[in-house]
């Protein structure tokens, strides 16, 4: 009986020996675990640091005004300058608005015919009050790039396909690459225009733009407004003679001012 009781003993001494020593090599590995798991966090946020070091905008101290551009931060279309002999059509728009897409899909081409046969004048003014007060947002970037285009000649292109990628937020890799490829922007042009965007060269120019939308309380987009008077595009029969009609209305009616502060909007 003494035998079997000293070799129980032994066993149970073996059993929790061995379980001991389990214990040890299970914390062992889960330490490793952990230490390896907080390493893999320590490098991903210096990957994502680095990154965002690297992607830092920084606004060039040099800022450049858009080529013809006119006192109230509008880009014309094909470079008209306004005159007092025909409408003359401010568009505000802000690039993330759906309603200034859906509008310019619809007007677009309209407004393009008539600036072309010298029926109207038009420029192109854009806020940025959708970006809500984020540095660098969505609206003001393209406004940015949208600026870099008309230095280079482009102008009329990219605001033709711009409204067209709305929904994939204008990103840098879109304002880059996607944009400018669709408007035909190339070689050195695109170069040239790339610099400028990443510079950030017309962002003041941009921000006045945003700043007299506000300070006109334009307050909504999209604004069509001729000689103060708001077009109701609703009412507008979607053809050029339509348009015209509209927009020689209200010259006649505003006194046939180029640049005046738009009539209260009407919510």
């Amino acid at each position: 009986m003494a035998n079997n009781s000293n070799l129980s003993k032994r066993a149970a001494l073996r059993q929790a020996q061995e379980m001991d020593e389990r214990n040890k090599r299970n914390k062992r590995i889960m330490g490793f675990g952990f230490g390896l798991a907080a390493l893999v966090v320590v490098v991903v946020l210096a990957i994502v640091i680095v990154q965002a070091i690297g992607n830092r905008t920084s606004v060039a101290e040099e800022q450049l005004t858009p080529p013809a551009a006119t006192e109230g931060y509008g880009i014309p279309l094909e470079g008209n300058a306004p005159s007092a002999d025909k409408p003359h059509l401010v568009l505000w728009e802000d690039y993330q608005c759906p309603a200034c897409a859906s509008a310019h899909a619809t007007l677009g081409p309209i407004v393009e015919q008539l600036v072309a046969d010298g029926s109207i004048t038009t420029e192109i003014r854009t806020a940025h009050f959708l970006d809500q007060a984020r540095e660098d947002g969505p609206s003001s970037r393209t406004a940015v790039a949208a600026a870099a285009a008309a230095e280079v000649g482009a102008f009329e292109d990219f605001h033709r396909v711009a409204f067209d990628f709305q929904d994939t937020g204008y990103t840098d890799q879109v304002l880059r690459n996607d944009i400018p490829q669709a408007a035909g922007i190339t070689g050195e042009d695109l170069t040239r225009y790339v610099e400028l965007y990443n510079s950030r060269s017309f962002q003041e120019w941009v921000d006045n733009a945003d700043q007299k939308f506000r300070d006109d309380a334009v307050d909504a987009t999209p604004a069509y407004v001729v000689s103060g008077q708001r077009l109701d595009l609703g009412s507008i029969e979607p053809t050029a003679e339509g348009f015209l009609n509209a927009a020689t209305a209200a010259w006649e009616e505003g006194g046939k001012e180029i640049d005046v502060k738009p009539e209260p909007y009407q919510r």
